[in-house]
């Protein structure tokens, strides 16, 4: 394969920060829910309907893989932006909740189009050696979204009663993201395989790679099963311990804080210590966190403290697991990347219409059995597969 060109700082910071818009939109639909449900006048299972609809377009993932590979990384992540902005207008807009939830389904769409090619863009430019450091950086937009993101817009929505301004913000910031992703140069190369022979895109032809199917349960079953405990957090944060919009926003601050060690760690650490040693341990440790919150009780101090835990673990295992998948497939990376959140999104979409059931009959101790379970289930299928490098 031909070698492109260096990622230079203002490359990454450029990608990393357009995505921070739809990542704030696609974040804090999980703590508004409980809003959401009140303003519509719907239930809470038709207000999880939009978690399902935004990853549910995550199964779109292969297209922006598959646009990556073909047409270039920055061409996909523009065409993601646009469709972003149109989703936040929509939601901005919205009078009923059909609007609403069609600019959720955009809003997915963008997420699931911008993910795969953002990665592919910044895995493509830098060796395997460095590739913790670069992708922890770019994951960053996760956690920080949740601190200058989630937390302010849920204040403001907490003080207005209404959400129109908050996603006019996030329409604006996906406008500006556009601007400078345009500038950036594309730098775009056909992937060949290593005779010269263009690889395949063939999504069908990259599925029946040996061991492929069972390491695409990995993202499925580890990332779907936390999905169970972020969808309802928040209304087990409201309905059991009494916090309202602006409390559970302020927790947000904190969670972001976390992810941020948690995204920081990776870049510091996961290229020595080893990205799959540090998924298979990130996401065991979680695992025990999980377990133990439950019994916390209502003290707010030791509900922090296990929160802060659980998502500065739950954030090194995610990011690491990345530039660990980055390398599964290099021919076509972008399409593998995107097949990956694919799987995430089959898993959540499990996750947000199994959720509410699990919740109602078992509360956050089912919930968080489930989840451990099915992400210890996740890491036997990561180890069984021997397509991703041994550290």
């Amino acid at each position: 394969m031909t070698q492109l060109p260096s990622l230079r700082p203002i490359d990454l910071i450029v990608v990393t920060a357009g995505r921070l818009a739809s990542t704030t939109a696609f974040r804090i639909v999980y703590p508004l829910l409980p809003f959401l449900s009140n303003r519509f006048d719907i239930s809470l299972q038709q207000g999880a309907t939009l978690i399902a609809i935004q990853t549910a377009a995550s199964l779109a993932s292969p297209i922006g893989g598959t646009l990556a590979d073909r047409i270039g990384e920055r061409k996909a992540m523009l065409i993601a932006l646009a469709l972003f902005i149109g989703g936040a207008l929509s939601c901005s807009l919205a009078s009923g909740f059909n609007a609403f939830f069609v600019g959720y389904l955009l809003i997915g769409l963008a997420t699931a189009l911008y993910l795969p090619s953002g990665q592919a863009y910044i895995s493509a430019r830098s060796p395997y050696e460095q590739r913790a450091r670069v992708l922890g950086i770019f994951e960053m937009a996760w956690a920080i979204s949740a601190i200058i993101g989630v937390a302010p817009l849920m204040y403001l929505i907490n003080q207005q009663q209404q959400s129109m301004v908050a996603y006019a913000i996030l329409a604006g910031i996906g406008i500006l993201s556009f601007v400078m992703l345009w500038q950036l140069p594309e730098h775009h190369q056909r992937p060949q395989v290593e005779h010269g022979t263009p690889a395949t895109l063939n999504i069908m032809t990259l599925l029946r790679q040996p061991g492929l199917a069972i390491l695409l349960l990995f993202p499925f079953l580890t990332f779907g099963g936390n999905d169970l405990f972020f969808i309802t957090q928040s209304t087990w944060l409201k309905n059991d311990l009494g916090a309202n919009e602006a409390l559970i926003g302020g927790l947000f601050v904190i969670i972001g804080i976390a992810e941020l060690a948690g995204s920081s760690a990776v870049v510091a650490f996961a290229d020595r210590i080893g990205k799959r040693r540090s998924v298979i341990w990130g996401f065991l440790l979680t695992g025990i966190c999980l377990a133990l919150l439950p019994f916390v009780g209502s003290n707010w101090w030791a509900i922090t403290v296990m929160m802060f835990l659980f998502y500065f673990l739950i954030e090194y295992a995610i990011v690491a697991s990345f530039p660990l998948i980055s390398e599964a497939l290099p021919a076509a990376r972008g399409t593998m990347m995107a097949l990956m959140s694919a799987a995430v999104g089959i898993g959540r979409i499990f996750s947000s219409l199994s959720s509410e059931f699990l919740y109602v009959n078992g509360g956050l101790p089912l919930i968080s059995a489930v989840a451990v379970l099915t992400s210890v289930l996740g890491l036997i299928a990561l180890t069984r597969s021997q397509l991703t490098p041994k550290r």
